[in-house]
């Protein structure tokens, strides 16, 4: 199998798991539901993933990436500009990446929130001086927690404002913070 073939499949099996999240809980969901909903052969899920916890951990890995986690608009707050940029690009991420987020509701959006979070947080632990004041330490998770919240909301609310809206609105209580 080829480089594209593979991806091609690996592609098929996160989107199979993720349709499966929207009828089932996790723990519910065996390799063989997700190589029977993404159509390929079990040795195409072996190829790929060690485990159905990989899946997962794959999938909040691709989303961080796309939400392009960078903190440094997040803990500068001075340099509004950066800020608002910071702010779009992570709104409008979740707009486009809406339906992924939405198929995974309830415990399940949880342990997806859950991972997505490790991943956000080994990335913030590799920048992180050992000297940090409390401030430098759990301002930017304070921070996370509200763009996390509002973001739900949002989400649960089928978007009805635009990401210019919401970051309006967020961008006062992100900079108090």
């Amino acid at each position: 199998m080829n480089k594209k073939e593979n991806h091609s499949a690996k592609s098929e099996i996160e989107q199979a798991f993720l349709r499966l999240m929207t009828q089932k809980s996790y723990m519910d969901i065996t390799v063989t539901d997700i190589v029977q909903e993404a159509n390929v052969a079990r040795v195409s899920f072996y190829r790929n993933f060690a485990s159905i916890s990989e899946v997962l951990d794959s999938i909040a890995d691709a989303t961080a990436e796309k939400l392009n986690i960078e903190f440094l608009p997040l803990l500068d707050t001075s340099d509004e500009r950066k800020l608002r940029e910071y702010l779009f690009n992570y709104f409008y991420q979740i707009s486009l990446n809406y339906k992924e987020m939405w198929a995974i509701r309830g415990l399940n959006m949880d342990l997806f929130t859950k991972r997505l979070g490790e991943k956000i947080h080994e990335k913030r632990k590799a920048v992180e001086s050992a000297d940090s004041d409390i401030s430098e330490k759990y301002g930017w998770v304070v921070k996370l927690c509200v763009l996390d919240g509002v973001s739900r909301r949002w989400i649960m609310d089928e978007m009805k404002e635009t990401p210019e809206e919401i970051i309006d609105y967020v961008m006062p209580i992100i900079k108090t913070l």
